[in-house]
């Protein structure tokens, strides 16, 4: 590596320097910022001679005692001129160089990856500025000699420039990319090649270079270059200087996780990578915190990415990551502070297990299986110890916990005078019952629980009770890969190895262990429940008593991971129920939930309503003879509630709604929750239309008014007018931001959740929707004008989506209200279509549908949904006059054809192919008018494509080529619909007749071997 001390700085990039590096001095700063670019911009040689004498400090700076020294006179007089004061102040004392040079490297690196823009008096256009030879090769050279200086502080940064410069995807400096550098690589392996001749400044500054090239763009390396990186590598493994191995172990991980391929030179040298892994892992005394965690890591990273190598291992390294976890495991037991670098091992070890669960099949063969196996009893409770929270946290917490107490109290003063705050609502999403990795959003529930300031409600991550946005701890992954494991292995492994540690430490006076037993308990639900039937009856009741507790003192923590667990078997509650064992358990179920959600504490007022929602979506109607007391008192919450926690008191209203169904309408139960509901609204939106917490209380509102059926004809015009008002109102702040601003999905969010609500009113009173519109005395002249012109033609697709979801539901219930804006309402679903290039399914893109891919080629059918329910909707127009539809049909039917076959919804999809066939036949000539250029079967095999699709099997995503070419699996038409698929086959046969046999016949050799079959039997006899 060059050796050669590069020239000392001149005056100028000096004063540049310390005047940015000086923002007290506010004037001189700025005046430095126009210097600096001005001597950037102004000419490529102004920009390329910085560039050299940020470098030239950078290095020099390495010698702060003789730096001034070397500073011609004249260049030093410049400086003084300038910024007498900083050169006073390095006088006296030396050691500011350091920052100073840093701050060069720093000036260095923007101006190299943000380079100016310089004007081109030649036609006035714009180029950006280049370092170019001769300069380049100097600024080479200075960096190259700037990863022998003695500071490593100054070396990172040398060390950032080169990686960053060389590897740049973008090669924002051609000169100075790996591939523009044939010197670099060999530059950097000379001084580790020739290590006795070498200092270790130098060796430090060449492999911390090479570990930011292969963590930044491991790509740009050629497998020649990779090659001779790696046996030096794995070769200071074994040096006796830490920061050297760190460095390796770092850089060999980056080359594994970042490269597309197992590096020949690794494959080779994989024996001593391994035996160094082994050495480092096993030295006595032990390596430091920071080499073990990276050897965890290592291995980690082989057995995600490169399982293969690691097999023949596998016990060895299973024995290694258990001693890994043991070191915090028994600082725990001991109650002494966890030392937060023994935390990093563990946690770095435990990953290790997280990955193996997530393994693929054929990565994971039944030997490694049965290594991890044999360890169960070790690891089990070793997880469950990692699952509580250090002294720590805990000592955290609890003052947290104290503070929300304070906090609390002034707020129940305040609760009067001050508004909710805006909250960033998410789309409610099933409760209970998650698969494997539910734990990993728990674990931190309870942290959460005593870690929400006031903040907390502004931010858009507010539902960190559902999802995991928080850091990956130790906790969160024990918890997650216990969860795993009893997926993985089933209870016959993991409860002989957990019960024995959870009995314990359920009854344990620490709340600490308790509150991490509880959570363990959850964690095995998926995988053990029905083994645990026989412990619950003991067990519920604990878990119960705890929620029960009216006990100041009690953690909410605990109470809160309590009520997540009691929701993960709400399963067995209704089983106990059904049966009889238990009769009146869902009763008391119900009281505590209820009465502990005039809990003052926020995270249990979310946690409570979180369990309830999931054990009322398992009991179903079970819930039923509890609905009024459930209903008097979240309707109490709807005044007491703020946040998060008002939310979901929101999805409470809903989930009971979807799952008692119209027993939450009958007798005064309406009038119990309904009028507050809309009260709350009308609040709400007065104060501010565009209120987040509206999106979630229209959801409910609309599960209800689906519930509830014509028996929501008393509320409906004050919801039908608050809809609509919420359309208006949004609408209006929406158009009156600046003209250039881009709308996005957010800020039309209401709109949506308002249309939604509409459509639900449809459904709900069928042909009485018309009579209700036109009893709208504000509303019911403009109700279809302002439907059809600001909805359907809206330039937000969400919002187009909702709006054909609510025309198909009103021509199918209501098509009177319709009937007038028809023509343009024909026009805004033909465009949701995809009217300008219509999709043509051929064999590959129906393979990528049936794959889960879909097939799409223009604006609307790239958008989720939209095709969807542009075809639903135009199948019920279709119904009600396919006269209507049947003129413009050589316009749309491919896209019509690709939409039908998209729709999940059986109802919708039966409304759609229903309204087809009416139309086909309405205008029989329309097949014929789609071909382009002749393409006749074409246009046939897109529309047998899109009937075929009723005879793929449940859960056939991902399966396209095998359901077309495998072995054979179509179904038989859904005989539930058998009046369609009648239509449908005499419409094939129609088909097949009007072109004649030829046609007929390309068209058949077009299709896969099993299409024709299913033809043959289904629709050809």
């Amino acid at each position: 590596m060059a050796a050669t001390r590069p020239p000392a700085p001149s005056g100028q990039a000096l004063s540049l320097i310390s005047a940015l590096s000086n923002p007290d001095n506010h004037a001189l700063h700025v005046q430095a910022i126009r210097a600096r670019d001005d001597a950037l911009s102004s000419s490529n040689e102004s920009y390329n001679s910085l560039c050299l004498q940020l470098a030239y400090t950078l290095v020099g700076s390495d010698d702060p005692q003789s730096m001034l020294d070397q500073i011609d006179p004249r260049e030093l007089d410049i400086w003084k001129q300038t910024d007498h004061h900083s050169v006073l102040r390095l006088q006296h004392d030396p050691s500011l160089w350091l920052a100073f040079g840093q701050t060069a490297g720093f000036i260095l690196k923007n101006v190299l990856l943000r380079p100016p823009m310089h004007a081109v008096t030649a036609g006035n256009a714009h180029g950006v500025l280049y370092i170019q030879p001769p300069t380049s090769n100097h600024l080479k050279e200075t960096l190259i000699c700037a990863l022998n200086c003695k500071h490593g502080e100054l070396r990172a940064v040398a060390s950032s420039i080169i990686a960053t410069s060389a590897v740049c995807s973008d090669s924002i400096q051609p000169a100075l990319s790996i591939h523009a550098w044939p010197t670099l690589i060999p530059a950097l392996l000379h001084p580790l090649q020739n290590n006795q001749a070498t200092s270790l400044h130098t060796i430090e500054g060449s492999l911390l270079t090479i570990r930011k090239i292969l963590e930044d763009g491991p790509g740009e390396l050629s497998h020649e270059q990779v090659d001779a990186i790696i046996p030096l590598l794995v070769q200071y493994l074994s040096s006796p200087h830490e920061k050297l191995v760190i460095a390796s172990l770092h850089a060999i991980i980056a080359s594994i996780v970042g490269l597309d391929y197992m590096p020949n030179a690794l494959v080779l040298h994989f024996s001593n990578y391994l035996a160094s892994l082994s050495a480092l892992a096993s030295a006595t005394p032990p390596k430091p915190a920071m080499i073990r965690t990276l050897v965890c890591r290592s291995i980690v990273a082989l057995l995600n990415l490169r399982t293969e190598y690691i097999r023949p291992h596998m016990a060895s390294l299973c024995q290694f990551m258990l001693q890994q976890m043991n070191v915090t495991n028994a600082k725990q037991q001991q109650q002494a502070l966890s030392d937060d670098a023994d935390a990093n091992v563990a946690f770095e070890a435990c990953d290790f297990w997280w990955t193996f669960c997530h393994l693929e099949e054929e990565a994971c063969t039944p030997d490694m299986a049965e290594t991890v196996q044999v360890l169960l009893p070790q690891l089990v409770p070793i997880l469950l110890t990692n699952m509580v929270y250090t002294m720590d946290k805990q000592r955290e917490l609890m003052a947290l916990n104290e503070l929300e107490m304070e906090q609390q109290q002034l707020q129940q003063q305040q609760q009067q005078l001050t508004s909710m705050k805006p909250l960033f609502h998410k789309s409610r999403s099933k409760h209970g019952g998650q698969s494997n990795g539910e734990a990993i959003g728990h674990a931190n529930a309870s942290e959460d629980a005593g870690n929400e300031s006031e903040s907390d409600f502004d931010d858009d991550d507010d539902d960190r009770e559902d999802d995991d946005d928080g850091e990956w701890t130790l906790r969160k992954c024990s918890a997650a890969t216990l969860d795993c494991l009893a997926t993985l292995y089933g209870a016959d492994y993991i409860l002989p190895c957990l019960l024995p540690a959870l009995e314990h430490g359920l009854v344990s006076s620490d709340p600490w262990i308790q509150e991490a037993s509880i959570l363990a308990l959850g964690a095995v639900a998926d995988g053990c429940m029905l083994e645990l039937n026989a412990s619950m009856a003991q067990l519920y009741p604990c878990l119960l008593n705890v929620l029960a507790a009216t006990n100041g003192s009690v953690l909410p923590q605990l109470v809160v991971i309590t009520a997540w667990t009691v929701s993960r078997y709400a399963s067995w509650a209704v089983e106990q129920v059904q049966t009889g064992a238990q009769g009146q358990l869902l009763g008391e179920m119900t009281k505590i939930f209820m009465d502990r959600l005039y809990d003052n504490n926020r995270r249990i007022q979310v946690a409570c309503c979180s369990a309830f929602g999931a054990i009322a979506e398992a009991a179903e109607d079970l819930m039923v003879p509890y609905l009024e007391p459930v209903y008097r008192t979240l309707v109490t919450m709807l005044s007491k509630y703020q946040g998060r926690s008002l939310l979901m008191v929101f999805d409470c209203f809903g989930i009971l709604a979807n799952c008692c169904g119209p027993a939450t309408a009958e007798h005064d139960l309406p009038a119990m929750y309904v009028p507050p509901l809309l009260r709350l609204w009308n609040a709400l939106a007065k104060n501010d239309s565009t209120d987040r917490t509206l999106l979630p209380l229209m959801e409910c509102l609309a599960s209800i008014v689906l519930a509830s059926g014509t028996n929501y004809q008393l509320y409906a015009l004050e919801t039908f007018e608050l809809a609509m008002s919420i359309i208006e109102s949004v609408t209006l702040v929406v158009t009156a931001t600046p003209g250039d601003a881009i709308l996005n999905e957010e800020e039309v969010d209401p709109i949506v959740c308002a249309t939604d609500l509409l459509d639900a009113l449809v459904e709900a009173l069928g042909d009485n929707f018309g009579a209700l519109v036109a009893s709208s005395q504000r509303y019911g002249q403009q109700f279809l004008t302002m439907f059809v012109h600001l909805l359907c033609k809206h330039e937000i697709p969400s919002v187009r989506m909702s709006a054909l979801a609510m025309v198909g539901d009103l021509a199918r219930k209501a098509p009177v209200v319709i009937e007038p804006a028809l023509p343009l309402i024909l026009q805004e679903t033909i465009t949701g279509m995809d009217p300008t290039h219509p999709t043509v399914c051929t064999n590959a893109n129906l393979i990528a549908l049936l794959m889960g891919n879909g097939t799409n080629g223009a604006r609307g059918s790239d958008i989720p949904g939209l095709v969807e329910n542009a075809a639903a909707c135009v199948g019920r127009l279709a119904k009600v006059n396919p006269e209507f539809v049947a003129p413009d049909l050589p316009r749309f039917l491919l896209g019509w054809c690709d939409g039908m076959a998209k729709i999940v919804d059986q109802t919708e999809r039966r409304d759609a192919f229903q309204g087809f066939v009416k139309t086909v036949y309405a205008n029989p000539q329309a097949i014929q008018q789609t071909a382009s250029s002749g393409d006749l079967p074409t246009v046939l095999g897109s529309i047998l494509y899109c009937i075929l699709t009723w005879h793929m099997p449940p859960d056939s995503d991902g399966q396209g080529v095998a359901l077309l070419t495998g072995d054979y699996s179509f179904r038989p038409f859904p005989p539930q619909e058998a009046e369609l698929g009648a239509a449908l086959v005499k419409l094939v046969q129609d088909m097949k007749i009007s072109v004649g046999d030829e046609t007929w016949f390309a068209v058949e050799k077009g299709l896969p071997v099993n299409v024709r079959r299913l033809l043959k039997e289904y629709y050809y006899t």
